[in-house]
């Protein structure tokens, strides 16, 4: 049985980042650039103006000025101004060198001509190149997408970016007792809370759910369907239950008939001790616990960083807090992930029954790690990892 840091050692030392490849930029959001993006051109590519109003040759002192015309946002750079001459201009116009502008409130209108009172004002010019030289780097290679920096890819033309995509995750649930959650369950049946829980938490941390299946208790039907899942070429396999040792328990035995090396069979935490890591080839399948606050443990304290791994990111960080008043936390030989909850004064540890207890989840956007055999105190500082969006 592993400890829950040499899991991690297992994921970091096993998992790589998968191959860059373009995208369309409308689906890059999120996603971590795998090249650095320099600019084309000088930004901006030509004097534009910054304000509407008038352009007067820079040196030119208040006074009378001829207006010898205006100049349109997206029309060419007009020749230069003459002495005494001015050229109307608005917000992107393209001017001439030498130039300032000055705002039309600070101008007055008399028929062909303007008056200016002022020469000192500021110019009101953005100057070619002032935000960026051509061959300067606008984004770095390992930069994560924002919304901004899609603009930025789309001020330079790059419209299918080179990035590091989300991982494909197909999901497996298992077990007779199971039925789909539209279904009435029948004596000794429940309905499938795995199926929306984990599409959800993978929509929440990025990847890209491919699909869910659902097989019963005989392995060669879930067997089938791992195989259909490893063609459509998912970067991730997650099959929730069937994780421990039981008769039934039938998850180890598919994943190595499939040709992965298992790596962890079991971890020592709680809840979720019995789970079960593949690699193979690139890919990577998790058997998750069935329990539904296992599966939710399970996937923030393993599959996420596995995501991030797989990514291209770095793990996300847990960080220590002061522990409110509140639920007592206790004492258990394993170390213990317990659901919490993360007001402004610090985390407030939630009450679970039993790893079955899905109502429980109601509420959690954190887990506090606890030592085994810890019982931290209300003040103490316990270390946490929020379970929100990345």
């Amino acid at each position: 049985m592993l400890s829950v840091e040499q899991v991690w050692e297992v994921l970091a030392t096993r998992i790589r980042a998968l191959p860059a490849r373009r995208v369309p930029l409308a689906e890059a959001l999120g996603l971590r650039l795998a090249e650095s993006l320099l600019a084309p051109a000088d930004e901006p590519a030509f004097d534009r103006s910054a304000m509407d109003g008038f352009a007067v040759a820079g040196a030119a002192p208040a006074g009378s000025f001829r207006i010898v015309g205006e100049c349109l946002p997206g029309q060419p750079t007009p020749p230069p101004l003459g002495h005494g001459e001015a050229l109307r201009v608005f917000t992107g116009s393209a001017l001439p060198g030498g130039v300032r502008v000055v705002m039309q409130e600070d101008a007055v209108l008399d028929g062909e001509r303007v008056a200016i009172g002022r020469s000192d004002g500021p110019s009101h010019v953005r100057l070619r190149g002032s935000a960026a030289k051509r061959g300067a780097v606008l984004l770095s290679s390992g930069a994560a997408l924002t919304p901004a920096g899609l603009a930025v890819l789309a001020s330079a033309g790059q419209v299918s970016p080179l990035v590091t995509p989300r991982p494909r995750v197909f999901h497996l649930t298992t077990g007779s007792e199971v039925v789909d959650a539209s279904q009435q369950p029948g004596p000794g049946q429940i309905r499938n809370t795995n199926a929306p829980l984990i599409r959800g938490l993978l929509a929440e941390h990025g990847a890209l759910w491919t699909g869910s299946r659902h097989a019963g208790e005989d392995p060669r039907e879930a067997l089938q369907i791992c195989r259909e899942a490893e063609a459509a070429a998912v970067d991730l396999l997650l099959i929730s239950g069937g994780s421990s040792g039981g008769a039934h328990d039938h998850t180890g035995a598919i994943l190595q008939e499939l040709g992965f090396e298992i790596v962890c069979r079991k971890v020592n935490c709680r809840p979720g001790k019995p789970l079960l890591i593949g690699t193979k080839d690139g890919q990577v399948a998790v058997g998750l616990p069935g329990n539904p606050v296992s599966h939710f443990v399970t996937f923030h304290a393993f599959v996420r960083p596995l995501l991030a791994l797989l990514g291209g990111f770095p793990p996300a960080v847990w960080r220590y807090v002061p522990l409110c008043e509140g639920n007592v936390l206790r004492a258990d030989p394993r170390e213990t992930f317990w659901p919490a909850s993360l007001p402004v004064a610090g985390a407030v540890a939630l009450p679970w029954l039993d790893s079955g207890h899905l109502g429980a989840l109601v509420g959690v956007d954190a887990l506090i790690r606890v030592p085994a055999g810890g019982q931290p105190l209300a003040g103490e500082l316990v270390q946490v990892l929020c379970c929100g969006p990345n």
